[in-house]
């Protein structure tokens, strides 16, 4: 396996939480269960380190990112500024097979069996990045996946332990239905709104778990 190739099995395990905030992750271990060197193994954990997802400490080696309350609320501050002004390009690229394709991901979530977090979250980010895409911005997709990945164990958490997942559902019904009526505006609007509540939800939640320097590793354990 080459580096890039390990780093997405890792930004993927960091993502769905098989590796959650504050775990150690040993180069050997993962050298093993990958069937590689070390070398492509370090490679992948410089990159990750790069975006955000991997911290190096002296004597512990790498760390999954955990993040507080102050850096959450900054992440959630980013997505302000980078995902609402997408929204014009997304409304004017976007095809009648693209939006339907955006409303079958969410009929999907609708079907999942309860209790399966792990599949109804997979598909609301693979919503959110395929909405991004249609603006055909490059680099702004990028950015803006680079800051879905860091923040998105504690959307998970605002979805189903802070009980958001209902309001998750509507705002994309809604955001749907401003795509297929070409109002671009109405749609930054809906993207501005769903990510202010998450944050400040999601920020408040963490502040009362015994402040944002306390291990947050808890706030995973019933998700």
């Amino acid at each position: 396996m080459h580096p890039e190739e390990i780093a997405t099995l890792l930004r993927r395990a960091v993502r769905r939480r098989v590796l959650r905030p504050g775990q150690t992750l040993n180069q050997d271990d993962l050298s093993r269960r990958l069937g590689v060197s070390r070398v492509p193994v370090r490679e992948a954990l410089r990159t990750l380190v790069g975006e955000g997802l991997i911290t190096m400490q002296s004597g512990m080696g790498a760390i999954v990112a955990e993040l507080d309350a102050e850096e959450v609320e900054e992440l959630y501050d980013l997505r302000l500024q980078l995902e609402p002004p997408l929204a014009a390009t997304v409304t004017a690229n976007a095809s009648e097979r693209d939006i339907d394709e955006l409303a079958d991901l969410l009929r999907r979530m609708d079907r999942v069996e309860e209790p399966d977090p792990e599949e109804w979250s997979g598909l609301n980010y693979g919503f959110r990045r395929h909405l991004y895409e249609l603006s055909e911005r490059p680099h702004s997709v990028r950015l803006v996946t680079q800051v879905l990945n860091l923040v998105e164990p504690y959307s998970r958490y605002y979805a189903h332990v802070l009980g958001g997942q209902e309001q998750i559902r509507e705002e994309l019904t809604a955001e749907i239905t401003a795509l297929r009526d070409r109002d671009g505006g109405r749609l930054a609007g809906l993207i501005s709104e769903h990510l202010a509540k998450a944050r400040r939800e999601l920020v408040a939640a963490m502040r009362a778990a015994d402040g944002p320097s306390d291990d947050l590793t808890s706030l995973f354990s019933d998700i």
